[in-house]
């Protein structure tokens, strides 16, 4: 998605280049090569549904659990006997601030809280009356529960003016992460021991069932364009009922059905609605209308892996080791349920308020790929491919998602893909052919002897050929708790500034300064037939969707729009 949508689908080939009151990098996506008629038929043939019945270690440590839809109201009284950072006392004017006023110019002693549910987050500041070891927001949030999702409240401090203290980006003053009770009506209200930090924090929950209601565009209140592409545009919007901040995603039934792309926009939306990971972006909702589909996300709005890569031009070790294992395990979840991404690159990783990952963009993913079953699709983009792309009959399994989170690896701390070139052609070449050179500046052995082993040629022989463990037990990793990773137990080494849940200045500003307006289509009068091809698109639970997806060629545009062709 990278909020630009799954369409920057240029055409490359290898050839040519409730109980409570409420308060409130060009992409090249490359068809099969022009020879590949033979294969062709193979990909056809195979239907896209989704197998269901393989759930990843991943997705099942996050929950896998029936839950009817509804809302979930979340309050945030107060908490007591927090331990303020030592930098904190560090100036004698802090103290003296802290002791007797309350002012504006003071809020930074107040600390804030993150409240997160399903990736939706809502950010909330201390009441200025409380104090900053025992705040009290008394603060209520209404989340949207459309599956199972853990709870979670984290607590931060700004740092103080930089003449008061040497404090340096938001202080981690603790957290909890809780399992809501989905027993309609039963309050849960409880003090709960903050974990990564001292003190308590007053937390009550009360869950309530929906009465099943159709969604429409009209649920929304549309606030901003993030993002534009081929077949529609990205933009941040409220949901009426909930007041929660979401991505909502356009896509116009006409572009996908002349582009042959039903196929794989319905496996983008299968996909978001199966799999239920803390480092993949859920889907929440999915609606339609006669010309359009809708796909409503969580808002993630830290920004994309590629605004700060390009920002700060390399990251530390340990800042790229931490990224690159949140996504070996988003990579892992999809692989067990016979998922090969096929496109990872800083465009599709975003980052949530907190600093973790949430990857998106499923539009290329490949269903129905069992461990030893292979594809021909040539697609991705180019910078990332994996050689055995280029080579032979151009047939690959789930390993090409290996090579690709090297080449990220890679480039997160060089700062340029291993075998970049203006040329798509030369690179290519590269990519065959060019031997693995590392910069004088890296100076970590574990961390070069990874990229050789994911960067290995033959996919036989790459690290992660035998399964994610391979790589997860690498020296590299050695220092990453995998269980605590998973259960987001593990402090980000970068959390972006952001100044509330709908704050936008991570996105581009040609997209945030238009109107966010729904167009009217054009002669949209699909045929019912047409028409059908959809039929299955509105989101209910992940249990109860259907996938089959064998739709795949392009169509005349006349047979678009319900005449004839000539």
């Amino acid at each position: 998605m990278s909020w630009k949508l799954t369409k920057k689908l240029k055409e490359a080939s290898f050839v040519s280049a409730m109980g409570f009151s409420s308060s409130s990098s060009s992409k090249h996506k490359s068809g099969s090569h022009s020879t590949a008629s033979s294969r062709k038929s193979s990909e056809e043939k195979s239907k896209s549904s989704f197998d269901s019945s393989r759930r990843s270690m991943c997705s099942d440590a996050y929950g896998n659990v029936n839950v009817q839809p509804g809302l979930l109201q979340v309050r945030i009284t107060e908490a007591r006997g927090l331990k303020l950072p030592p930098a904190f006392f560090s100036s004698k004017s802090a103290s003296r601030g802290f002791d007797s006023t309350h002012d504006s110019a003071n809020a930074w002693m107040f600390p804030y809280i993150v409240v997160e549910f399903d990736k939706s987050e809502v950010v909330v500041n201390a009441l200025r009356t409380s104090s900053p070891e025992n705040p009290c927001w008394d603060y209520q949030a209404t989340f949207d529960v459309s599956r199972y999702s853990q709870l979670s409240v984290n607590i931060y401090q700004r740092p103080p003016p930089r003449s008061l203290s040497i404090i340096k980006g938001d202080a981690f003053l603790g957290g909890v992460k809780l399992s809501p009770s989905f027993i309609t009506n039963k309050m849960t209200d409880e003090w709960v021991t903050l974990q990564g930090g001292k003190g308590e924090l007053h937390v009550q929950v009360l869950y309530k069932p929906n009465q099943k209601t159709d969604l429409s565009i009209e649920s929304f209140e549309l606030l901003k364009v993030i993002g534009k592409g081929s077949f529609g545009k990205v933009m941040q919007v409220r949901k009426r009922d909930s007041n929660l901040i979401y991505a909502l995603k356009t896509i116009r039934k006409d572009f996908i059905l002349i582009n042959g792309e039903v196929k794989h926009t319905l496996a983008e939306r299968t996909v978001l609605a199966q799999v239920n990971n803390p480092f993949i972006v859920p889907l929440k909702f999915s609606f339609q209308s006669t010309s359009k589909l809708y796909l409503v996300l969580a808002f993630i709005n830290g920004g994309e892996l590629f605004h700060h890569l390009q920002r700060e031009n390399t990251f530390d070790i340990y800042r790229a080791k931490f990224y690159t294992a949140e996504l070996l395990v988003a990579l892992e979840c999809l692989h067990e349920f016979n998922i090969i991404y096929r496109d990872l690159k800083p465009e599709n990783i975003l980052l949530d308020y907190t600093g973790h990952i949430a990857l998106c963009d499923f539009g290329l993913c490949k269903l129905n790929m069992t461990k030893t079953q292979r594809t021909n699709t040539f697609c991705g983009t180019p910078e990332y491919l994996a050689p055995e792309l280029l080579e032979g009959d151009g047939s690959y399994t789930k390993v090409v998602d290996w090579w690709t989170l090297g080449v990220l690896l890679y480039e997160m701390i060089v700062g340029l893909p291993p075998f970049f070139d203006d040329n798509v052609n030369q690179m290519y070449k590269n990519i065959r052919e060019a031997p693995l050179v590392f910069p004088d500046f890296l100076k970590d052995e574990k961390a070069k002897d990874l990229l050789r082993r994911l960067l290995e040629r033959s996919p036989e022989k790459r690290l992660g050929s035998g399964g994610a463990a391979e790589i997860k037990n690498h020296p590299f990793f050695a220092d990453i708790d995998w269980k605590k990773l998973v259960a987001k137990k593990l402090q980000p080494p970068f959390k972006p500034h952001v100044e509330s849940e709908s704050d936008t200045s991570n996105f581009d500003s040609q997209f945030t300064s238009e109107p966010a307006l729904d167009s009217v289509v054009p002669d949209s009068h699909l045929s019912e037939t047409l028409q059908q091809k959809f039929a299955n698109w509105s989101y209910q639970r992940p249990s109860t969707i259907e996938s089959s997806v064998e739709f795949s060629a392009p169509i005349n545009l006349d047979s678009v729009n319900g005449r004839a062709s000539p």
